[in-house]
This record gives structure tokens, sequence and C-alpha cells, in this order.
């Protein structure tokens, strides 16, 4: 009997224990929820991002898949799934098992990556097709629901030139995921600045991070920067695995540029080991005359950047710091190299995007909603404005010569225009259908037009990757074209969302930097159909008629 207790307490003290644990757990989760909420209450009330979500989830089967999901969701969704798997089974362990992730077969032939274009001609093909000018039965469908917004289409089809990003190093093909994330430059000269990386290794020393250039008048991208030959390998350092902020051209005609981690929020983590010749982030210099690149300057140690601007104005290269305790403004004067502000951590809520004013203020995401820098009297000013069921906005322009911002907001997916000069917000409805994920917008230069692409994380492929021109004066979006059918047909390859994108000098040109997928006859058995793993750059000449 005594023997009988006795099991049957420390039993009990064993459950007591598994439910300390799993209570401390749910806390985490609980804080991590409260934050997420207090950042974009949206998650709650807008059904588009709830649906889009949960399908998501249902088709999660890799890592590759998780970390192509949004930054936002990434952090908590595996908190819930864990909590899933707990509530599924008493041992811990999900009832469903999410599929493997595929394994390179190893008699399976390893292409050569990227592939190949057919008929290309310095690693460059051209297409114009009617087929640009169809509409997908999914958009059609769709487009017949109440409360989504209508669009018109194009009559006059654009041609594109395309080339994907060569010379990717030795086994390129089993990379782990080749993708773009920052927005481009189109530097004075007409040339086209771009990156991409391959979210690899880079904790551990072992990423790929590149540069390109596309040349109008050659019709040729080539790779300018290798940043494994600027910043070289050492045991135990981190390395570049992308661009995520923008690229500019400074005022001595060099393009400046700052790469990151695959999660740049990781800067601080101790198993990040920083060195003298890598301190953290840094801003780079590529000189187009000498074709060197050298390290201009260095961020504040063990942080990153994702999100920048540049006040050509004022030469002021503008930032927001990740890796602290929060996010907070950052301004360096590019021609002293001399610090003009850094906020306090903390001070920058959601941090994908924020715009700058024709005074120099910068406008951003703060606590309450819209906040304004002013980098003179260096103070933050809350204003009366924010964006219902969204922590901010997620795409902005320049300031238009009218006074009006115009961008996109996070989760909520609308479009909208502010006016800094009086505190002005205005929403525009739905940046295309029910709402789609646009993380990069570009007035016309005669500012009769906003262009963007939505579905910016992999997904435009499901929308057929429409390009979107919005007319400022009447409100109405037209699709000047429906890429992915067009090119998935002609050579194979699904272009699937962008973080850059330019229009030329003449408004004829639309700039775009693409992630994408191979198709079906290219794609490697180990690849996914996920919008990811093979980028390339577009040159798309807008007719005259449709502008």
């Amino acid at each position: 009997m005594a023997l009988f207790l006795l099991r049957k307490w420390v039993f009990l003290l064993r459950i007591k224990g598994d439910l300390l644990r799993i209570r401390s757990f749910l806390l985490r989760i609980k804080g991590d929820l409260l934050r997420i909420r207090a950042e974009g209450a949206f998650l709650k009330t807008n059904k588009r991002v709830s649906d889009w979500y949960n399908n998501q989830t249902s088709t999660i089967n890799s890592r590759d898949d998780f970390m192509t999901l949004p930054h936002e969701f990434r952090a908590w969704l595996g908190g819930i799934l864990v909590v899933l798997c707990i509530a599924a089974s008493g041992n811990g362990q999900a009832k469903t098992k999410p599929k493997p992730k595929p394994k390179i077969d190893p008699n399976e032939v390893v292409p050569f990556w990227p592939p190949e274009l057919k008929g290309a001609k310095g690693g460059t093909i051209t297409l114009k097709t009617d087929l640009f000018l169809q509409i997908p039965e999914s958009v059609a469908a769709t487009a017949k629901k109440e409360g989504v917004a209508p669009f018109i289409m194009a009559k006059t089809a654009p041609t594109a030139d395309f080339a994907f990003h060569r010379d990717l190093g030795t086994d390129a093909a089993k990379r782990r995921l080749w993708s773009s994330w920052g927005d481009i430059c189109l530097a004075s000269d007409g040339k086209v600045y771009c990156a991409i990386g391959d979210h690899g290794d880079d904790v551990g020393g072992d990423a790929r991070c590149f540069v390109y250039c596309w040349d109008p008048a050659r019709k040729v991208l080539e790779q300018i920067v290798d940043m494994n030959k600027v910043v070289p390998p050492q045991k135990g350092q981190p390395a570049w695995s992308k661009v995520h902020a923008k690229i500019d051209e400074g005022f001595d005609g060099a393009i400046y540029f700052c790469c990151t981690l695959n999660d740049g929020n990781r800067a601080g983590r101790p198993d990040h080991h920083w060195t003298e010749q890598l301190p953290g982030g840094q801003i780079y210099r590529y000189d187009p005359k000498t074709g060197k690149t050298a390290v201009f300057t260095s961020l504040p140690p063990k942080r990153c950047t994702a999100t920048s601007l540049f006040d050509r104005e004022r030469q002021i290269w503008w930032c927001n710091l990740e890796a602290g305790e929060g996010n907070a403004l950052w301004g360096l004067d590019m021609r002293t190299k001399k610090v003009v502000y850094q906020g306090p951590d903390g001070s920058v809520e959601f941090n994908r995007a924020f715009a700058l004013a024709k005074d120099g203020s910068i406008i951003f995401n703060g606590k309450t909603g819209i906040s304004k820098l002013d980098p003179t009297k260096k103070t933050i000013t809350a204003t009366k404005n924010s964006f219902t069921n969204s922590p901010g906005m997620r795409a902005a322009t320049r300031e238009s010569k009218d006074g009006w911002i115009y961008g996109s907001t996070h989760g909520s997916t609308e479009l909208f225009r502010y006016r800094p000069a009086d505190d002005k917000l205005e929403m525009l409805g739905k940046n295309w259908q029910a709402g789609s994920y646009v993380t990069v917008m570009e007035q016309s230069p005669d500012e009769r037009f906003v262009y963007y692409l939505p579905g910016a994380h992999g997904g435009a492929f499901k929308d057929g990757t429409p390009v979107i021109q919005y007319e400022i004066a009447t409100g109405k979006q037209k699709v000047l074209a429906f890429l992915a059918p067009a090119f998935d047909k002609e050579y194979d390859y699904v272009p699937a969302g962008t973080y850059g994108m330019k229009i030329s000098a003449d408004g004829g040109t639309l700039y775009v930097n693409f992630n994408g997928h191979a198709g079906s006859k290219l794609r490697p058995s180990w690849m996914q159909p996920n919008g990811f793993a093979l980028t390339g750059f577009a040159a798309i000449q807008i007719p005259a008629a449709e502008r």
C-alpha cells in the first residue's frame, strides 16, 4: 500500500511539473499574442488576412515555407502550432504531422541555376504577348463578389525585357532560398541597381548576397558586387544573406546599400559573433567608375536594418534600427558620416515603412498611429491620425507637388493618402480586389499615376501577378498586365511578387525586381512552387496609349 501511494505521489508531482511548464509556455505565448495585438489588431478583425493566414498554415511543409510567411506572422505562428500539438495529443506530438521538407535525391541531376532562358541574348529575353491582357479565372470570379475593388483592363499589351540574376556560385540550386527583399535604385544615368540573397546560414557564416546592375541601353543584367568578397568570411563571423533596405544613389554618383541577416532582429543574440571587421550592420559604397565596393560606415554595433530611405536634398540616410530594445529611427549625414539623430528604442512600432516629407520630416508608424519626427528639433510628435485595423503603412511614395504621400496599409490592405502639412489622412479603398500585400509603390514623374504590384510576399502568381496603375484623379485601378501566365507558358518561370520597383524618368518603363519560382518543367523535385528560389529582373515598357 505504501509503495502504491508513493508511486501515485511521484506521478502527481510529475503531472504538476508538466502543468507548470505548460502554464509557463502559455504565458509566454500570451505575451507574444498581446504584443502582436498591440502591433496589429487587424488579425482579429480583418477576414481577408485571417482567411489567407489559415490557408497558409494548412500548407506549411518545410522550414522554407515557414520562412516565406510575412515576418509578423512567424514569431507567434510557431508558438500557436506547438500549443495545437499539445492540445491534440497527451504526449505533445501532433496527430497530423506536416509533410517533411523535400530532400535532394542523390541520383537526381542538379540543374545549372538559374536555368538558361530560351532565345536569350546576353541573358535577356523580350516578351510581348496578348496573353498579358487575359484575366485569370480566379481574378474574374473574385471581381463578381460584393465589396471588392473594381479594376479595368489595359487594351494594349506592354513589352517586357527580362533576365535572371546569374553567377550565383557553385551548387546554386542547392542553396536555401534565393530571394529579393529590398527596394531598388534608379540612378541618374538611367541604370538600375538591385540585390538578391540566398537566405542561407547567416549566423554560421555560409550565406550569399549579390548586387546587380541593369543597363537599359545594352539590356543586360550584370552582377557587380559579391558581398563575400567585400566582407571576407571568417570563422564564427555572420554572413550577409540579403539586402532588405533600399539601394540609393548618393550625391557623389556612388551607389549605397546596407545588407542584413535572414532576420535582422536576431543580430543582438549571443550566437551572432560579430567581429572588428564586421561589428554589425554597415553601409557599403559601390563606385560605378572603378567597380569597387568598400565599407562606407557602420551602424551602431550589433544592429541591423530592413528599412531605409534617402533624403537626397539634405543628404541624410535614414533607417530603422533593429535588434535593440525596440525599433528606433537613425539618421546619418552622408557628407560628414556624422549621426544626426538616433531615436529611443521602442519609439517606432511597425517598422517596415516610413515616408519623407518635403520639409525633411520623417512620417512613421508610432505607438498610437502616425507619428512625425522633426530632425531639426529632434522631437517626435504623435499626429491625430491612425490606421484602423492596421499597425500602419507598409508602402509609401514620395510627397507629391500638391503635398500628398500615397501608400498602402499593412493588414487592412487599403490605399491611403496623407498630407503632412495639415495632418490630413484619406482612405482610398482596397489596393486590389479584396486586398493584398503591397510593399512598394511609385508615383509617375508627372504625378498622374501610382504604380504597384499586389502579392509581394511570393503570392502574386495566385492572381496572375498583376501590374497595377492607379489613376490619382479618378481613383481607378488599371491592370497593365497579368505577367505570370505568359511567363509560365513561354519560359516556364512564374514571377511571384516584388519588394523593389522604380519608374523611368520619362514614365515609360517600370523596373521590377522579382521573386518567383521555376515552372513544373524546370523545377527540381526539392523546390516548391511557393513564389521563391528563382529571382529575376524585368523592364516593363508601358505603351503610350496606356499612360
